[in-house]
């Protein structure tokens, strides 16, 4: 697992403003788990459970500063939705939640984590303070499986 920023520079301490994070999931008990946790941990978290809502509050003001996006939604392709919020919120960082053993059709974009079901809501909160980080100093989160 990768926990640090490709420029070797994470610093675990959060940023002083809430930095938004839109979990989009169909699967309302994970949805609702994470966005928590988030909120838990000091983030501005929403959560959508289709690709429509993901975009309307994406469109919100602030714009999401990452997204968790599952890989498996059942009502659009995940790239399609992944551009859509890119066009809306580009500075926006990715982590890509994918169950163990599925195989992810995504192109190999460089601001792209993928985070495996099951998977342990400290290392998320941590992977999305990591994507924060590593936004502040300009750089990508190193791809993770």
């Amino acid at each position: 697992m990768i926990r640090t920023c490709s420029c070797g520079e994470f610093s675990p301490a959060r940023t002083e403003i809430p930095r938004r994070v839109l979990v989009v999931d169909d699967e309302p008990l994970v949805r609702w788990s994470v966005a928590t946790g988030l909120r838990l941990a000091g983030f501005d978290a929403c959560a959508a459970g289709s690709a429509v809502e993901a975009c309307a509050l994406a469109r919100q003001f602030p714009h999401p500063d990452v997204v968790l996006l599952d890989a498996g939604l059942w009502d659009t392709d995940p790239r399609e939705l992944l551009d859509q919020i890119r066009a809306m919120a580009p500075q926006c960082r990715f982590l890509i939640l994918a169950v163990t053993g599925q195989p992810l059709a995504l192109p190999p974009w460089d601001a792209l984590t993928v985070v495996r079901k099951p998977f342990d809501l400290h290392e998320v909160v941590r992977l999305v303070r990591a994507a924060l980080t590593c936004a502040v100093h300009g750089r990508r989160l190193a791809f993770m499986v």
